[in-house]
């Protein structure tokens, strides 16, 4: 999304911030936070629950540890879904079955999508690719949990992408028909380093390893959508949900797909629906704040927006929400773009969102303003939600009109005139 904008690591650029890395469980992706270093940085409060029943869930843990490592020797079992199709056993078991109880703990703390459980999951699986560097899954599942701290955790984009990129490839460099590390590379090629022909090649390798891997069809899809190809990305996200039909992060995001291709109705009333089904669920408020300063609804901008703030409970986007409710009237869209401006500078989005609202508010000057500055940085745009909003307020205007081509090539799609 955009605001969060649409990010997530799944692939929407939201008004939060941040790319999109929703999950194919009931949880969701998606901003940027200040960076923490470890779980030690987090309120005893945090942390007691995991220490609470961690113990309960390592011993179940460390008894399904055991049968998955007899089942994985006989090729009936693969601990992340995704192991060597040339074997169909993840590379160099680690004879040590409390590696594989802890790595069934961190995955069950990644799926919660939770602060202060991702953290402990972080710490884990670092523990885990110490005791057993060869073991391939231990590195793609650490890779997995740094790219969704980025949006459900603590930790800032530059640092949890350095960190999986090198947790990533260390899994494929093991184990090169391990799906799951292609997938995460792909991941990391389009959102971070915005090179799209890699990030294909990468979902092409992992879909052809692991056809029925939900999350390669979901962040495939997702990262289609922002590009802006729409149909491949339906199809992809269509086909995830097909594989999970009870996720309502697959849902969220199906659903902003749609929008992104002018689906507007449907899309709409889906997040609205699961923003009511599911109030603790932000990345659906997340989706509807944006398309609400779109149909020019500040009021249901800044309701949304506040309530994806607290119920992510980051006191970055507290203080945002704060600031848009004291915003005057008739001020909200300065406000808006102040803080689209600040994201840009602290570099977790491109110029693409302050365009976006510069747009709403025929600011033509302020638009020219930001485009040449895109040229200049070279950046590379996918927001494909947002694009045909913005040439639709420059419909007439070749100059502009121009400017965006060369930030999104000229194959962009283009809804009609709206």
């Amino acid at each position: 999304m955009v605001g969060s904008m649409m990010n997530v690591p799944s692939m929407r650029t939201g008004s939060g911030g941040g790319t999109r890395a929703g999950v194919a469980n009931n949880t969701a992706s998606p901003g940027n936070l200040p960076p923490r270093e470890s779980s030690d940085d987090m309120p005893v409060s945090a942390l007691r629950p995991f220490a609470a029943f961690e113990g309960v869930l390592m011993a179940a843990a460390l008894l399904a540890a055991a049968g998955m490592f007899m089942a994985a020797a006989s090729n009936t079992y693969t601990i992340t879904g995704s192991a060597s199709a040339a074997t169909g056993v993840p590379s160099e078991l680690p004879s040590d079955p409390t590696i594989g109880g802890r790595l069934l703990v961190a995955q069950d703390l990644v799926a919660d999508r939770e602060t202060a459980g991702l953290e402990r999951a972080i710490g884990l699986l670092e523990g885990v690719t110490a005791q057993a560097p060869g073991f391939a899954p231990g590195h793609a599942g650490l890779a997995e949990a740094l790219i969704l701290s980025r949006e459900f955790g603590g930790r800032a984009d530059a640092d949890a992408f350095r960190q999986a990129r090198e947790a990533a490839a260390a899994a494929v460099r093991l184990d090169p028909d391990l799906a799951s590390g292609h997938r995460l590379l792909g991941f990391i090629a389009y959102w971070r380093d915005r090179d799209f022909a890699l990030a294909q090649k990468r979902f092409a390798r992992a879909l052809a390893l692991d056809p029925n891997d939900v999350l390669s069809h979901f962040w495939y899809g997702n990262i289609l959508s922002d590009h802006g190809d729409h149909g491949p990305a339906l199809a992809q996200l269509e086909r995830a949900a097909m594989l999970e039909p009870d996720s309502i992060a697959i849902r969220t995001d199906l659903a902003w797909a749609r929008w992104s291709a002018g689906q507007d109705a449907i899309a709409t009333a889906t997040l609205k629906e699961i923003a009511a089904s599911h109030p603790e669920f932000p990345v659906a408020q997340d989706c509807l704040a944006v398309i609400a300063l779109v149909d020019g609804d500040g009021v249901g901008y800044v309701r949304h927006f506040t309530r994806f703030a607290q119920v992510r409970a980051d006191d970055r986007l507290l203080t945002k929400a704060a600031e848009l409710v004291r915003a005057r009237q008739g001020r909200l869209l300065d406000v808006v773009y102040k803080q689209a401006l600040a994201d840009v500078a602290n570099g977790s989005r491109s110029r693409a969102w302050p365009v976006l609202v510069a747009s709403l508010q025929r600011e033509r000057a302020s638009v020219v303003d930001l485009l040449q500055a895109a040229d200049r940085a070279e950046e590379a745009w996918g927001d494909a939600a947002l694009i045909p909003r913005i040439r639709a307020v420059w419909k007439d205007d070749p100059e502009i009109a121009a400017m965006i081509d060369r930030r999104v090539g000229v194959k962009a799609l283009r809804l009609a005139s709206r």
